[in-house]
């Protein structure tokens, strides 16, 4: 089975690309490439520029503390983002040919290449679809305290912004003492595993797998719609203990079959 995979190949998703690979060495990974913009940025751009970038370094420091290995990837094709959707990304994607795609972190893709893949267009979301969907969704779980929809969800690629048939969520067990970069580390874990056992499920059955249709929205959250001061009350939060989270179990729900099953762990 012949599978891409479209990610900006970030620590936290290389976890997931890492289960990928292990399950298939020749993925081809196509990384989008981003130009810098020169524009004007204000104060509170700034600062949260340099949130964003001191929660990544806390990640990869994390992920590197648990001993977590990236491998290197054989098939590493670096592609403009602004090109991904045009003409010359369509034609580049028909060329790769594959039976399944991926997306980890990835822009947005149009119908057409959708359709591409002879199987299915799957995306790797970290966020418990339908209620959260779009950016930063594991953050917006923990910052609103709904404790029962911290996890991540694998789903097919409608022309929905995280709305395709639900083939996997994965909810990560949860401690007192966890944050966001914790959970962003365990939640990608348990997607990587759920991705692993889907990906033995279909190379047996060779066509697509349906999963469960989604039936509510949600709600669709924005890169804009996490503030400076939203991400100043969460770190406060966690400084002043005031972000007990109360323990939970691991649960893992797939679709893989004609029912659903749970696994706990």
């Amino acid at each position: 089975m012949k599978i891409v995979v479209i990610s900006e190949c970030k620590a936290r998703e290389m976890i997931v690309i890492n289960k990928i690979l292990q399950f298939q060495p020749r993925t081809v990974v196509v990384q989008p490439t981003f130009g810098k913009k020169k524009k004007k940025r204000s104060v509170e751009m700034l600062i949260k520029r340099l949130l964003t970038k001191f929660r990544y370094q806390r990640l990869k420091r994390k992920i590197a503390e648990k001993g977590i290995e990236h491998p290197d990837i054989l098939n590493r094709v670096p592609f403009d983002a602004q090109k991904l959707n045009a003409p010359e990304g369509v034609e580049f994607l028909k060329r790769l040919s594959p039976d399944l795609l991926i997306t980890c972190r990835a822009p947005l893709l149009s119908n057409e290449i959708t359709q591409i893949a002879k199987i299915a267009t799957i995306n790797i979301h970290y966020g418990i679809a339908p209620e959260y969907r779009g950016n930063d969704t594991l953050f917006w779980a923990l910052y609103h305290k709904d404790y029962q929809h911290i996890g991540g969800t694998i789903h097919h690629i409608s022309q929905g912004v995280d709305t395709g048939n639900i083939l996997a969520r994965a909810y990560p067990a949860l401690a007192a003492d966890d944050d966001e970069t914790s959970v962003d580390i365990k939640t990608s874990t348990l997607l990587g595993e759920a991705l692993y056992s889907y990906l033995q499920k279909l190379s047996q059955a060779r066509q697509p797998i349906l999963g469960v249709i989604q039936h509510s929205k949600g709600t669709n959250y924005r890169a804009k719609d996490r503030t400076v001061q939203k991400s100043l009350t969460m770190l406060f939060r966690n400084m002043i203990g005031k972000a007990t989270i109360p323990l939970q179990n691991q649960k893992v729900e797939t679709h893989f079959d004609e029912e659903s099953i749970s696994i706990f762990a």
